[in-house]
């Protein structure tokens, strides 16, 4: 295991090209343990809270990366080379989920129930569309529409246009249910040929028709105190995987539902479908390598939290993962073991969405409130400064 504490003081800092914009220095693979390159404080006023999570996952359109912040009521563009601030996209609330950008656009969801369309590079916004309850997941975008799930449990389609309403889908309240609490989450909608697929806090899967939210069928899934599908489901070659937030994880036929195989573990994110196996980080604080067929579990991964783990992310030094009250770890994919882990010798109050991995570059963000930038080893130049030093936003 390799700590980067050490790292930290290191005279380096990597050639970036011209300020603003990533040189060919980002591209390559990501496959050997990252060392620092930049971090940059959130936007907002400092939450020093225990308990503080920031859930908004990094996007990008290759140069910039898009983010929000728990504690400001906003979408920011950076720079993928330096972190340096481009562009601020003026929410209702803080943005806590993952942005879509395409053909020119980004699209977003807040907290405060708005759905928000921009063009990348503008102040003003194309449409805006309020649902009414929060909004803590990617939107989907497929075919013109545009796909929102609510933390009410509501899911609607907007066309992405003008942001007018298509159709929504409310799922009904479950009486049976052994907790009155449910959780502040929804997955992102999952497209599946003329289908839309949704997890709600009753444990269900539900397909809806993509065109006009007709339901199609629908199969529980969730079981226990928290049976809370907020974990995106995963499809392929006709196979689901899903889990509801206390347990447990199945694998069922998109045609028939019948369930293939069960673990009784818990999912916060979605496992990561690596060819024969599944790599799946649980609400218990444990990697597990997952045999796809038949749900035989490999080998055991323990972070040594009691967080729930992010999706797993695949690199050729690793599988990439995080913890929500822990650090960021690779582990060996073959056999489980621990290579290295993120040690800054502070303390980082967890990791609580996946990390983006782009070529030679993962970009995470803390429930610190801080976005930090590493890179696989490449060129380096030295110079007369400490690697990571700007723990702010530059002024507006």
């Amino acid at each position: 295991m390799t700590s980067l504490l050490l790292l930290l003081a290191a005279p380096f800092v990597f050639d970036l090209g011209p300020k603003g914009h990533p040189s060919t220095n980002l591209d390559g693979g990501f496959d050997e343990a990252p060392v620092p390159h930049w971090a940059r404080r959130l936007p907002g006023v400092p939450i020093a809270a225990f308990t503080h999570t920031e859930r908004s996952r990094p996007s990008t359109d290759g140069t910039s990366l898009f983010l929000g912040s728990a504690s400001s009521n906003e979408l920011i563009q950076l720079s993928r080379g330096d972190g340096e601030l481009v562009q601020v996209y003026a929410a209702g609330a803080p943005v806590q989920a993952e942005a879509v950008v395409q053909d020119g656009r980004v699209y977003f969801a807040d907290t405060g129930g708005y759905t928000w369309c921009y063009e990348v590079g503008s102040t003003e916004p194309l449409w805006s569309h309020f649902g009414g309850a929060p909004i803590g997941s990617k939107p989907t975008l497929s075919e013109g529409r545009l796909y929102v799930s609510s933390v009410d449990d509501v899911l609607y389609a907007l066309d992405t246009d003008d942001g007018g309403l298509l159709w929504r889908y409310a799922r009904p309240a479950d009486a049976a249910r052994d907790s009155e609490l449910t959780l502040f989450g929804a997955p992102a909608p999952l497209i599946a040929g003329r289908l839309v697929l949704a997890g709600f806090s009753d444990g269900a899967v539900v397909a809806l028709d993509a065109v006009d939210g007709e339901v199609n069928w629908e199969r529980r899934v969730g079981e226990g105190r928290y049976p809370d599908v907020i974990a995106t489901l995963v499809l392929d070659d006709g196979d689901v995987f899903a889990g509801g937030y206390s347990e447990p994880l199945v694998s069922f036929d998109v045609g028939t539902r019948n369930v293939r195989w069960r673990l009784d573990v818990g999912s916060a994110e979605p496992p990561l479908l690596a060819g024969d196996v599944l790599f799946h980080g649980a609400t218990d604080g444990k990697l597990r390598r997952i045999d796809r067929a038949t749900g035989t579990v490999v080998w055991t991964w323990d972070s040594g939290t009691t967080g729930a783990l992010t999706q797993p992310q695949e690199t050729g030094a690793g599988l990439l993962v995080a913890s929500s009250d822990g650090s960021l770890y690779l582990v060996d994919a073959d056999l489980g073991t621990l290579n290295w882990s993120y040690d800054p010798g502070a303390t980082l109050t967890g990791i609580t969405s996946a990390p983006l991995v782009m070529g030679r570059q993962v970009v995470a963000v803390t429930n610190a409130g801080r976005v930090i930038s590493m890179l696989a080893p490449g060129k380096i130049a030295t110079v007369d400064q400490p690697l990571i030093g700007n723990e702010r936003l530059p002024n507006r």
